[in-house]
C-alpha cells in the first residue's frame, strides 16, 4: 500500500513539474523473471523508470548501500525489498549478486543500472560485468530500458524514459565464462545506448 502510494506521487511529480514522457511499457512482461537494465544519468533515475514500470509490475532495485544508512530512505529501501551493493569491492559484490540471483530464480523482476554508477559527463559509460554474469547464470530476458533528459536534475524542464524491447541473449559455447560475461554486458549496454528517444 505504501509502495503504491509512493509510486504515484512520484508519477504525478514528474509529470506536474517537468516535460515528462514515458514511452514502451506494454514492452515490460507482466511475470517471470526479468532484468530491467537503465543507463544511469541522476538520482532521478530510479523512480522515473519504476514509478512508470510499476503500473505494469513491480521490481526491485540494485542500489549503493551507502543509502541503506539514510534516514526513512534506508528504511523505505529495505521496507521494499531493495538489493545493497558495495561498489567498492574490487572483484564485485557476491552477496549483491547471489540476492539477484535469487530473485530471478524466484520469477522477480529485478532493475539495475549496468554502468554501476551515475555518469558525471551525461554520456554513457562501458557496463561493469555484473548484469552479465547474473544472465548468464540465469538465462533471464533483459528488457533495456534509456532515461533521457535527467542530466542535471532537478534543474531540468524536459525527461523521457523509453522502454525498448526484451532480449534473450544466448551463451556462446566458444567463450569463456568471464568473457561472456562482458559480452553480455555490452551487448546490454548497447541496445540500452541504441533506443531512439
Amino acid at each position: 500500500m505504501l509502495l503504491n502510494l509512493i509510486k504515484l506521487i512520484a508519477r504525478i511529480y514528474f509529470r506536474v513539474c517537468y516535460d515528462f514522457k514515458v514511452e514502451g511499457l506494454e514492452n515490460i512482461p507482466k511475470t517471470g523473471a526479468l532484468l530491467i537494465a537503465g543507463n544511469h544519468l541522476s538520482n532521478a533515475d530510479p523512480p522515473a523508470i519504476g514509478c512508470f514500470a510499476g503500473l505494469v509490475r513491480d521490481s526491485r532495485f540494485v542500489a549503493k548501500k551507502e543509502l541503506f544508512s539514510v534516514p526513512l530512505l534506508g528504511w523505505f529501501f529495505r521496507r521494499s525489498g531493495y538489493i545493497p551493493v558495495d561498489r567498492k569491492r574490487m572483484i564485485g559484490d557476491f552477496g549483491a549478486l547471489q540476492e539477484v540471483l535469487h530473485a530471478l530464480d524466484r520469477g522477480e523482476s529485478v532493475v539495475m543500472f549496468p554502468e554501476g554508477t551515475r555518469s558525471r559527463t551525461g554520456q554513457p559509460q562501458k557496463p561493469k560485468s555484473g548484469i552479465g554474469f547474473l544472465v548468464y547464470k540465469t538465462g533471464a530476458p533483459v528488457l533495456p530500458v534509456k532515461v533521457q533528459g535527467t542530466f542535471g536534475w532537478p534543474w531540468v524542464r524536459k525527461i523521457r524514459v523509453k522502454f525498448g524491447t526484451v532480449m534473450h541473449l544466448q551463451k556462446d559455447p566458444a567463450l569463456e565464462p568471464k568473457a561472456q560475461y562482458k559480452q553480455f554486458a555490452n551487448q546490454i549496454m548497447d541496445a540500452i545506448n541504441s533506443i531512439n528517444i
